[in-house]
């Protein structure tokens, strides 16, 4: 298959926002869980849940994988609290899903294809994060990424 990609020096804001946010731009709150993984485009993918119950694969692409330090350094706190707590109590490990972590988010939905091996599809989604805050350890709310400066 042929790489129709511009190579990533090619790649303005602008150019990089229209592919990303084609469906305009959302704010709600999410709790993300320490569960993440890159892709092999160094995009960030953090397991996440809205709604209470409702789980989703929330990625934070292009430009704003690089501005995720902060926000990958809470999760593994939050995670290594949890582990040293479950020690303390001598009780086992919190599932990853339990150890949540507040976020608002600003950003739009994608619908994601997954075939199984019947060659079924089934359909989820996933959220493209282009701004987010949280409070961190210190109590101070702290804003990461940009909204695309033209929505659709």
């Amino acid at each position: 298959m042929q790489n129709r990609r511009d190579p990533a020096s090619a790649i303005t804001p602008k150019k990089e926002d229209s592919g990303l946010f084609k469906k305009g731009i959302v704010q709600f709150s999410m709790e993300l869980v320490p569960y993440k993984a890159r892709t092999s485009r160094g995009d960030l993918v953090i397991k996440g849940f809205f709604q209470q119950d409702t789980q989703v694969d929330v990625i934070f692409a292009g430009r704003r994988a690089m501005e995720t330090a902060p926000l990958e350094l809470c999760l593994e706190r939050q995670f290594s609290l949890a582990v040293r707590m479950a020690n303390r109590s001598q009780t086992s490990t919190p599932n990853v899903d339990s150890i949540r972590f507040p976020v608002q988010v600003e950003g739009s939905w994608r619908p994601h294809f997954l075939r199984d091996l019947s060659g079924w599809e089934t359909r989820s989604f996933q959220f493209l994060v282009a701004q987010w805050s949280f409070t961190d350890e210190t109590g101070s709310s702290v804003e990461f990424g940009e909204l695309p400066k033209e929505r659709p």
